[in-house]
């Protein structure tokens, strides 16, 4: 049925479903064309120069390695890198017989090359572990949220995951990553050596391993696991969410949440009123990407009503409020850790974020600790697996995580994997409008009055003509860092906690992670490059809505100034 048949509108991408009170709601399982086939095309060992570069992109990614599909993700990378990963597993393995999980997006560079390292891997004598979802067809590899495999990867206590996706990226990319038995995406401990391994094995140029006995296929259904662990571990009070009668849309803009969250759903005795599946460039749940969802929310005439988006592998969140408007990241963390401290009894532990992410989260922990709560907030680089790192130091103390999140749109919460989770997140999102039977609206200008600050962000983006001019732009903002200048911009720098952040960041990484400079009116400018992508991003936040129109336009005339080209 056609979006625009029900709702009047013009997208005729999308397509929605909804459905009465009485309707049982029934989860058919879409397929894709994944098969099991022999690695094939060109197999040469990349060159050293270019295996250097190669593994240089992989190891300072925040999230794995990313290119397009065809270009820089071909062949020889995908060969070389699960060549690279083969060795790892071997050398890294538990279990007499390595063993590993394949799992995907719904790429098409996944689609193409999801069973060709299965067959690469099977053939260096790994074992390979293959989702199967059920109702999909057999001797395929089907499609896995992030999240879901994550859980897996710890359940089976497998010490080396692939994970191929590009997440929120242009769906031309392809994305080759890594989950550990912790369920966290693989950190500097993992992805250094697999990174060296992939240059000795283009210096060498030979193909190790194949040539071993083949090994097994081995099925498994990674909803299963999924749910059970969420059953088990009680985050979400799902027969609340039931009882309350929200009307819930769900837009999965294409990607690997469709085959996961309405049964989930479902299965909890929720009906979801609205199901979107919207085409855009890249699969990111931002407010130009769910303006569809925010119109087909306004069309219930149910006071508690909501609208709840996931990227391509499910890991990032996003929504949109009762009116259709979208709820920016920084609010959503901040609602959620509201709703965790208020109403899941975290009121003792710490709240762990990048250093991308607003003080909103700052100012929550301070009026909670003005009442009788004992709330940490500590700062990572950018990347999650930062996040995780940190949320696995502090497991077992009294200061463990409540809440882990990022302003891309990524959380994690206390006893869950150390590793972003949309489907957790707006689950939560739910939980906290049954737990209040407010709207969300009406819930963020409660907590806004709470703290008494409307903390207000913004992500410029910029593109430079070379690599070396984007860095000279950046370093440009050493100084302020530092501690070497007083003002920024017009306004008087705090000093103190702007080069105790930046020590911080460094102990991290020693490379840093940009620069960001505190003002002393709460204010603040992070600057830095992008992990996956080949821009400088600024990051701007402030409680003052005049402060933070200044920051904007005097970065935008800095950038263009420096030859920077302004994208979205």
């Amino acid at each position: 049925m056609k979006i625009n048949s029900i709702l009047g509108l013009s997208n005729k991408i999308s397509t929605v479903t909804q459905r009465k009170h009485n309707i049982t709601y029934k989860y058919i399982p879409q397929q894709l064309g994944y098969d099991t086939v022999s690695f094939s095309g060109d197999l040469k060992i990349l060159f050293p120069q270019e295996a250097e570069q190669y593994a240089q992109k992989y190891r300072t990614s925040t999230s794995g390695y990313r290119g397009e599909y065809g270009k820089d993700f071909n062949n020889r990378f995908v060969y070389t890198m699960t060549q690279a990963a083969s060795k790892y597993m071997y050398d890294h393995k538990n279990t007499k017989k390595p063993k590993t999980i394949i799992g995907g997006d719904t790429r098409e560079a996944t689609i193409y090359y999801g069973p060709r390292i299965a067959t690469l891997m099977r053939a260096n004598g790994i074992n390979v572990m293959y989702p199967k979802i059920e109702g999909s067809k057999d001797n395929i590899m089907s499609p896995v949220a992030s999240p879901v495999l994550a859980v897996a990867a710890k359940h089976y206590q497998i010490p080396l995951s692939v994970l191929l996706t590009a997440s929120h990226n242009p769906w031309k990319d392809g994305g080759y990553n890594f989950l550990t038995d912790k369920g966290m995406v693989a950190d500097n401990t993992q992805t250094d050596e697999i990174a060296q391994n992939f240059i000795n094995i283009a210096q060498e140029g030979k193909r190790p391993f194949v040539g071993f006995k083949e090994r097994r296929k081995i099925y498994f259904d990674p909803y299963i696991i999924y749910k059970n662990y969420l059953d088990e571990k009680n985050f979400i009070d799902f027969e609340n969410i039931r009882k309350s009668g929200i009307d819930i849309f769900y837009e999965d803009l294409c990607g690997t949440g469709k085959y996961y969250y309405p049964k989930l759903m479902s299965d909890h005795g929720i009906e979801l009123k609205g199901i979107l599946s919207t085409k855009t460039d890249g699969p990111n749940p931002t407010a130009e990407n769910l303006v569809e969802l925010g119109e087909a929310v306004k069309q219930s005439e149910n006071p508690l009503r909501l609208g709840l988006a996931t990227d391509g592998d499910s890991d990032r969140f996003g929504a949109v409020d009762e009116n259709g408007n979208y709820i920016n990241p920084n609010d959503f963390l901040t609602l959620i850790a509201y709703h965790l401290i208020k109403n899941k009894g975290m009121s003792e532990g710490t709240i762990v974020k990048n250093h991308s992410t607003s003080d909103k989260l700052n100012a929550l922990a301070d009026y909670f600790n003005k009442n009788g709560c004992d709330i940490d907030v500590k700062s990572t680089p950018v990347g999650f697996k930062y996040l995780g790192r940190k949320m696995m130091d502090l497991e077992g103390t009294n200061k463990e995580i409540i809440l882990a999140g990022e302003s891309s749109g990524g959380l994690t919460i206390r006893g869950h994997i150390p590793e972003k989770d949309g489907f957790l997140a707006i689950s939560l999102l739910a939980d906290l409008v049954a737990a209040e039977k407010k709207p969300v609206s009406e819930i963020l200008s409660e907590v806004n009055a709470l703290i008494n600050a409307d903390y207000k962000s913004l992500n410029l983006n910029f593109k430079f003509p070379s690599e070396q001019q984007k860095l000279d732009a950046i370093s440009t903002f050493e100084p302020y860092a530092a501690g070497e200048k007083d003002n920024f911009l017009g306004y008087k720098i705090d000093k103190e906690k702007t080069i105790a952040h930046n020590r911080m960041i460094k102990e991290y990484n020693p490379n840093g992670d940009g620069y960001k400079i505190y003002l002393q009116n709460k204010s603040s400018v992070l600057v830095r490059k992008s992990g996956t992508e080949p821009i400088m991003r600024y990051f701007i936040d402030s409680p003052d809505k005049k402060t933070l129109e200044n920051l904007k336009q005097n970065l935008i005339n800095y950038a263009l100034g420096s030859e920077g080209e302004m994208i979205k």
